[in-house]
């Protein structure tokens, strides 16, 4: 029979409460056994659990005692059986525990087992001897295990001062050590730990670092962190590469902790052919974060320092406004792709301005852009500019909605030379008028007027005039009429036939195409006039644009399907080849989307022209499995001079992931240019990963052969020894 007694809100001194509790109990089995401060030792001086308080503030917490017998001679209080202590948020069990009045020692008997609410350190020991105080004393043959993730197992654990915990001839480890696999993975074997509970740091003398029991590195002295302490200085995982062009070599992070919200990590790769400093600076605000990153080389392949430098920041100002930078310089153009940072053509810098509310927007951003390719001027980088004021408002005697708004933009590029050197700046103004109405029928129609004017200022172009005045009206009308039915299934499936009619008309002066170069054709501008991405091109004369939907919504598959199709009265010349819109006849669009089971996916867009032969088209499936995952895309897209391609795009791409067995993971990733017959990337890896080791190994080869780069193959590999399991891993340990 377990006892219980009421607790006492009266402040006694210890003693008195202990055997004042004792003789409640003789009287009455059925009671609750409470104290304040006597049965304090559940606050044991371990890491995060002891709670140093003064003898007032120990005497109003209470203890519930909960146990199967208790016994008092005047002097001796034992506590036998299932013995269970709950303190302040601390719950400690043992088999039994004795307290002696007159010498004040504490004695338990175990197999003793420690745990406090709101962590998940635990310690576990046979038998432990405390003083009065509870901050000194020795348990035998203790283990704690901190955060389910570090585990220490000592013969003999010493408490010192409340504050630390010395473990002589102890093993660390983060492995899981189950009677199945009773050697870790890793171990750390010292002649002595400490933990420092304020400071949560572990200190070893005479460690031995061990392999699947086998000693690979001995350190007089080591220092880590206990994996409850988030942020601290020290080595991060390594990583060592051979590339072709770089050579071999290791990279060595650094991290450096400066205050509460700020780190730098400082990373070093020395190789054959090159010596790099890496950094990463991050900073933490009040109303936004931000982030640096760089790197400096010295290398073989040119002469001269080379270097880069990134910076993305976000803040959240007043008044509801967004501030979004990201920043870049680099001081050649093949120093991204030959380190492997980033693989694009274009260096873009941008700082974003915008604030949206409920019926307003303000958006303004400016980017600096730099061309790292082959074939063009790289010493021409260009600045573009762009800003957006817009609100809509509901006038009380109109219906529909009413907008209004102030744009602008502008392209200026750091050249002299006539037109290659072309500066523009765009002023404009804009409205609009859009209403709908659904008939009883189920069908709906929109309608949509616009009127715009711009204002150009060109300079370094002589095939334009310097100042040119354009404005631009248009109306629109939509028609759809959606048909609805449910399936015997539970599916719901959609047939929505559209229709639109448009006209539009410019006057006014012609300006360069700055902006509207690259236009995609696709279901989400089928029906609009504004197909053009900016506001140097706008569709004139009459046009019309049909097509046909429809989509099903089941419990397991989804799928939708768009045909469609825009017509002209007269050719347009706005538009390049490649966009699938340039006559008077567009080419057929047909767009479809698939989900199944959360496992398929499909999305799929293809022009058609009238001779069936196709413009552009993109894919991308798929496929998810338990144990794998599957994504390929292809890209076709015609030669267009417009768009500066002189040869069409023909590309194969396949990725996936692969779980090979417990803990083994494969990775991989083709790409295939098909127009050239030739693969121009391919990289495979393959990661083993547990709850205390990630071992990592990746081979990339990538093709390209230009004049200034060379094909490149690189391999890494990284060892990691830590807590590297995910919270289901952790909550399913054998530890204990």
């Amino acid at each position: 029979m377990r006892a219980a007694a009421p607790s006492m809100t009266t402040p006694r001194p210890r003693i008195a409460r202990l055997t004042g509790g004792a003789r409640r109990f003789a009287c009455h089995l059925t009671v609750h056994l409470t104290v304040t401060a006597a049965l304090a030792l559940t606050t044991f001086a371990l890491p995060d659990l002891l709670h140093a308080q003064d003898s007032q503030e120990d005497a109003s917490l209470p203890t519930a005692l909960l146990a199967n017998g208790v016994s008092f001679d005047g002097e001796m209080l034992v506590a036998t059986g299932d013995v269970e202590v709950l303190y302040d948020g601390t719950r400690l069990t043992a088999s039994r525990i004795s307290y002696n009045q007159t010498t004040g020692a504490l004695s338990i008997d175990g197999p003793i087992r420690l745990t406090e609410s709101g962590t998940d350190t635990v310690v576990l020991a046979s038998a432990a001897e405390l003083d009065t105080e509870l901050k000194n004393g020795i348990l035998t043959s203790a283990r704690m295990v901190i955060d389910q993730q570090m585990q220490l197992a000592a013969a003999r654990l010493d408490v010192i001062d409340g504050r630390y915990l010395r473990m002589q001839k102890s093993v660390a480890s983060t492995c899981e050590v189950c009677a199945n696999r009773p050697v870790p993975m890793w171990e750390i074997r010292a002649q002595e730990i400490v933990h420092d509970s304020e400071a949560r740091q572990l200190y070893f003398t005479n460690a031995h670092v061990r392999i699947m029991d086998v000693p690979v590195l001995w350190l007089p002295h080591l220092r880590v962190p206990d994996p409850t302490l988030e942020r601290v200085n020290g080595f991060l995982v390594p990583e060592v590469r051979t590339d072709s062009t770089l050579g071999t070599g290791i990279e060595i992070p650094y991290f450096i902790t400066i205050g509460d919200h700020r780190d730098l990590t400082v990373s070093p790769y020395l190789a054959t052919n090159t010596t790099t400093l890496n950094l990463r600076y991050r900073q933490a605000f009040t109303n936004g974060d931000i982030e640096i990153n760089g790197a400096v080389s010295d290398d073989d392949t040119t002469d001269g320092l080379r270097a880069y430098a990134e910076i993305e920041g976000d803040w959240t100002l007043r008044n509801g406004y967004a501030l979004d930078i990201d920043l870049a310089a680099v001081s050649d153009t093949t120093y991204l792709s030959e380190y492997d940072i980033s693989d694009s053509n274009y260096l873009k810098s941008t700082v974003n301005l915008s604030r949206y509310r409920t019926g307003e927007a303000i958006d303004g951003e400016i980017t600096y852009s730099r061309y790292l390719g082959e074939g063009t001027n790289n010493d021409n980088p260009t600045v573009l500019g762009e800003f957006l004021y817009e609100r809509y408002v509901q006038p009380w005697n109109l219906p529909g909605r009413l907008s209004y708004g102030f744009t602008a933009s502008s392209y200026y590029r750091e050249s002299n030379d006539d037109v290659d050197g072309s500066d523009v700046l765009r002023l404009g103004a804009e409205s609009s008028w859009s209403g709908s109405k659904i008939f009883n029928s189920g069908l709906r129609l929109d309608n949509e007027a616009s009127v715009y004017a711009d204002a150009y200022f060109i300079r370094q172009n002589s095939d334009y005039d310097s100042t040119v005045l354009r404005g631009t009206a248009s109306a629109e009308t939509k028609l759809s009429w959606p048909l609805t039915r449910s399936t015997a299934s539970g599916a719901s499936e959609i047939l929505e036939p559209i229709l639109q009619l448009g006209w539009s008309d410019s006057v006014g002066g012609s300006v360069p195409d700055t902006d509207s170069l690259f236009i995609e054709f696709d279901e989400g501008n089928l029906l609009t006039l504004a197909r053009f991405p900016g506001a140097d091109r706008r569709e004139t004369g009459l046009t019309s644009a049909a097509g046909l939907r429809f989509s099903h919504y089941g419990p397991t598959f989804d799928y939708a399907v768009t045909l469609g199709r825009v017509l002209y009265l007269e050719d347009t010349d706005g538009y390049s080849t490649s966009s699938g819109l340039s006559t008077t006849q567009s080419d057929w669009l047909l767009a479809a989307r698939m989900a199944f089971n959360d496992r398929l996916s499909l999305y799929n867009r293809l022009l058609l022209g009238n001779d069936a032969e196709m413009t552009k088209w993109d894919t991308r499936l798929d496929y998810l499995r338990d144990t794998y995952s599957i994504g390929t895309t292809y890209s076709y897209v015609i030669a267009d001079a417009v768009e500066d391609r002189d040869e069409r795009i023909n590309e194969f791409a396949l990725d996936g992931e692969v779980i090979l067995a417990d803990n083994w993971t494969l990775t991989g990733e083709y790409r295939h240019d098909f127009e050239n017959d030739e693969v121009t990337r391919a990289k495979l890896g393959i990661k083993f990963q547990n709850e205390c080791t990630r071992v990592q190994i990746g081979l990339t080869r990538r093709y390209w052969d230009t004049d200034d780069l060379d094909p490149t193959t690189r391999v890494t590999f990284s060892v990691g020894f830590g807590a590297f399991a995910t919270e289901q891993t952790k909550a399913s340990t054998c530890a204990f």
